[in-house]
């Protein structure tokens, strides 16, 4: 069977929607995009933040241009750095998928958070939500379930792995979150 190419807007859609399906063609997206959309959903992720921050009077525009940024820099640094991670542990259980194919996974888990963040800023910006929590959480939450397939993807199957370390992953980066706003 040959697998056909997909358009990176069908491919972050299909890791939201069907993400071990979209593992079948992870190895022909570029590192690069997965480490983009990353960066981009905890961007959207963390501008939420500082507008959610601004519009109770907690915080000035500053903080939100500055949390912008740090979103962005978080999605495209730390996630791949703990992704990297991830892939050091589980190589001992003797996993056989390459570190660019872990960053990649990783990173596109996050292609949900991506679209709630798009659809968060514009219930913010158009409707004056607060929408951190209902957008932004939801979005990172939403990536467990790929970062799940991806982890048994790295252990062949082996859920008693894959559940832990994909709670361990998505706890590190909403307590992580938290201390941006409380900053």
């Amino acid at each position: 069977m040959v697998h056909e190419k997909q358009s990176l807007f069908r491919t972050v859609f299909a890791m939201m929607i069907n993400p071990k399906e979209a593992m079948k063609g992870i190895s022909e997206t570029k590192w690069y995009f997965s480490m983009i959309i990353s960066g981009l959903a905890f961007c959207l992720f963390f501008l939420q933040t500082g507008l959610d921050l601004y519009k109770t009077g907690q915080k000035g525009i500053k903080f939100v241009i500055l949390s912008a940024g740090a979103g962005l820099a978080y999605g495209m640094l730390i996630i791949p750095i703990i992704s990297f991670i991830v892939w050091v542990f589980l190589k001992v259980i003797k996993s056989d998928k390459g570190l660019l194919w872990t960053v990649s996974s990783f990173c596109l888990s996050y292609s949900g958070a991506l679209i709630y963040g798009c659809l968060g800023l514009i219930f913010s910006l158009f409707l004056g939500w607060r929408t951190s929590v209902a957008f932004g959480v939801s979005g990172v939450l939403w990536a467990v379930g790929p970062m799940i397939v991806t982890a048994r993807e790295m252990t062949g199957g082996k859920i008693s792995v894959s559940v832990p370390v994909a709670t361990i992953f998505s706890a590190l980066v909403l307590v992580s979150w938290a201390f941006w706003g409380s900053i």
